[in-house]
């Protein structure tokens, strides 16, 4: 922690005649010490110097990092032995120990951790978990302290991404840097099918922007092109149904699912808080979906299916999917698929609307090292610890991955992100700033200037730092959720022979599980934050 010194001017005096005598000893330094002291410091050196290192880091310490991923690797051991050994450069007498849980096991794994009071200094938290919820009770300490002006952290980080991880005007986590507009959407179509006629891509992206991804216009557009194929006996596995997550969407900002916020994201007084379930565009998709797998248009196995969404991008599989739209995508999506793509958008905007933001690390309230933990994140968020982060990140050159260029690797194994059966290799997103890392072959060329681009120029809501406070309806909101898990994938496949009676069903014991009455608070709330802010 940073602090300003006030010393009496007695001390003062004392002090400088101290000084003198150190500057008289310095001078009756041989020449070849100081030398050897210059030759130390090669010019435009990466390492940092000793006066750019922190100086509080006489006592040896470590520091206890938790967060998801892959899980433990073959290779874990060997890479962070090798961080640890750079990270003496940056951080003397500062170890590291890393405890990786797989994604679907984290929030249970914190649960415990965090009941038991150990010691932990530095743990994720984001989406699998109620993150409001966690500093509500105390889990994670305020950074404020910690953070002054002349942290790398304030001065690199855009604050409004900093404002992400504000409660109550505090500062309890450092984003992880990324992507986090809600990028527009875009439908995939292999372009042979263009080239023959059976989809006009002008015509369908007109459509599309005027009407929404959720129109029945839009839908009637595809549903077109797929009776185009179904005639020429074209269709192979025909739509992919993770598609109509896309249609009514949460693009306008998740609360935590089920519940969202609908309106115009550049008038706060117009937003709404909503069960997305419990939607006119929810039972849109629902009904076209039931209606495309009695027209054939889904495959008839769908329901046996443990991950339909392997067969997008494959030669055989599905004859459109829609997902985000980049610069470029038609040509990355056709040299990743391996055969030519066209990519026809959806939207035109780009907004960053998520009140709660998905990613982040904080300081537990049990650290017992919170100065040097701080030090560590400010390496692993600024471009100072850049080739930390890739070291943590990626692993070794030449056995993890292969170096393309001085920004560009070809990772060993996997493509993407790491996996449980990859030798190594963790989760960008998770580890810090992703605009320090490199980027790889599932990556466009030049995709970190162009989603830094992005972030700046979409429009950001004027709730961002909106986040509700779950505590008075918990209980409601578990009842919800284990209700949208009995049955919102069914719903979702269309093959429900009486989706019509399913979905009434699913209404309504969503209700009687309490979803009005955590609509009404959160809209308590939100009414509440928008008026302080005017």
């Amino acid at each position: 922690m940073r602090k300003k010194l006030f010393v009496s001017k007695s001390v003062w005096k004392s002090w400088f005649v101290l000084l003198a005598a150190v500057i008289m000893l310095a001078g009756c330094s041989t020449g070849k010490g100081n030398e050897g002291n210059k030759s130390s410091q090669t010019e435009g050196s990466s390492t940092p110097s000793q006066t750019e290192k922190k100086t509080d880091t006489d006592e040896k310490v470590t520091l206890r990092w938790v967060f998801p991923g892959p899980g433990k690797q073959k290779d874990s051991e060997e890479v962070w032995a090798a961080f640890n050994e750079k990270l003496k450069e940056y951080l003397p007498n500062t170890t590291v120990s890393f405890e990786v849980y797989p994604v679907a096991e984290y929030a249970d794994n914190w649960r415990l951790l965090a009941a038991s009071g150990e010691a932990i200094d530095l743990a994720w938290m984001g989406y699998v978990q109620d993150v409001a919820a966690e500093i509500n009770k105390g889990s994670y300490m305020a950074l404020d302290d910690l953070l002054d002006s002349e942290s790398p952290i304030t001065k690199q980080l855009p604050d409004w991404l900093m404002n992400l991880a504000k409660f109550d005007g505090k500062q309890y986590g450092i984003p992880n840097f990324q992507n986090v507009a809600d990028v527009r959407m875009g439908i995939r179509i292999p372009k042979e099918f263009v080239d023959k006629g059976y989809i006009d891509p002008a015509e369908a992206e007109q459509i599309f922007t005027q009407y929404g991804v959720n129109s029945k216009e839009a839908y009637d557009v595809i549903e077109q092109y797929l009776a185009n194929l179904k005639e020429k006996d074209e269709l192979r596995l025909g739509a992919s149904t993770f598609s109509f997550n896309w249609a009514p969407g949460d693009r306008h900002g998740s609360l935590g699912a089920p519940f969202t916020l609908r309106g115009d994201f550049k008038d706060a007084d117009s937003l709404r808080v909503v069960n997305i379930y419990d939607t006119p565009e929810m039972k849109l998709m629902y009904d076209t979906a039931a209606d495309w797998f009695k027209k054939g248009y889904i495959r008839k196995d769908i329901l046996s299916v443990q991950n339909p969404r392997t067969d997008e991008g494959k030669p055989d599989g599905y004859v459109y999917w829609i997902h985000n739209v980049s610069a470029d995508q038609a040509n990355f999506d056709s040299e990743r698929y391996g055969f030519p793509i066209e990519v026809i958008p959806m939207e035109q905007e780009d907004y960053i609307t998520r009140p709660i933001y998905n990613t982040m690390t904080g300081i537990t309230r049990t650290s017992k090292h919170p100065e040097r933990a701080m030090q560590l994140l400010e390496l692993m968020h600024t471009k100072e610890g850049k080739e930390l982060y890739n070291l943590l990140v990626w692993g070794l050159e030449g056995k993890h991955y292969k170096k393309v260029s001085d920004d560009r690797i070809e990772t060993i194994g996997y493509a993407g992100q790491g996996t449980a059966d990859a030798n190594y290799g963790l989760w960008k997103w998770v580890m810090g700033n992703t605009a320090n890392s490199y980027e790889t072959q599932a990556d466009p060329a030049g995709f970190n200037e162009m989603w830094q681009k992005l972030n700046e120029e979409a429009i950001k809501s004027p709730v961002l730092e909106f986040k509700p406070n779950s505590e008075p309806v918990k209980t409601e909101i578990a009842q919800v959720q284990a209700v949208v898990k009995e049955y919102s994938a069914s719903l979702q496949s269309g093959a429900l022979p009486d989706h019509e009676k399913q979905y009434a069903d699913f209404v309504e014991k969503m209700k009687k599980a309490g979803s009005d009455k955590v609509v009404q608070e959160y809209q308590r709330q939100l009414e509440q934050f928008i008026s302080t802010q005017k």
